[in-house]
């Protein structure tokens, strides 16, 4: 997935799937821009739709 903005902690970066899921991924915020690889850690449902958390584990192919 693409990392398209920085997250709200120091060390987050945020995608979105193409349904519009977020994704927050610790570690993506030094990848902004770039395609990566991610571990799902946890996905939570909320009102306004699904959020899904990850660890950056390396770069995309």
């Amino acid at each position: 997935m693409k990392i398209v903005k920085p997250g709200e902690e120091p060390q987050q970066g945020v995608g979105y799937l193409e349904d519009g899921t977020m994704i927050v991924v610790e570690g993506g915020r030094e990848h902004l821009g770039k395609m990566i690889m991610l571990d799902v850690t946890k996905m939570l449902q909320t009102s306004a739709g699904r959020m899904v958390f990850g660890r950056f584990t390396g770069m995309a192919p």
